[in-house]
């Protein structure tokens, strides 16, 4: 019965290895999925952060101002936090 027991356990073992194994490789795919939709986002946001550089000082009605002024606050915190995110 000992052995038997043994034999169980070590199984058992092995099953949650290979559990957590499996799992590691699912959380690995998703996690690059994640980066290369990361990745794009940055590179449009770049594109977005470019426009409102080039609209500063340009800008017809007071919306646009604001807008670009908004853009210059806030982009630095979001690349900021892009950045940490692929650190």
């Amino acid at each position: 019965m000992k052995g038997l027991d043994a034999l169980t356990n070590e199984l058992n073992n092995l099953l949650i290895l290979q559990d957590i194994e499996n799992a590691s490789r699912l959380l690995e795919v998703k996690n690059n999925k994640l980066r290369e939709r990361l990745e794009i986002a940055q590179t449009d946001l770049k594109k977005i952060d470019n426009c409102g550089n080039e609209m500063d000082g340009n800008c017809s009605r007071n919306e646009e101002e604001e807008f670009i002024e908004a853009l210059k606050d806030e982009m630095p915190d979001v690349f900021s936090n892009i950045t940490g995110n692929f650190e």
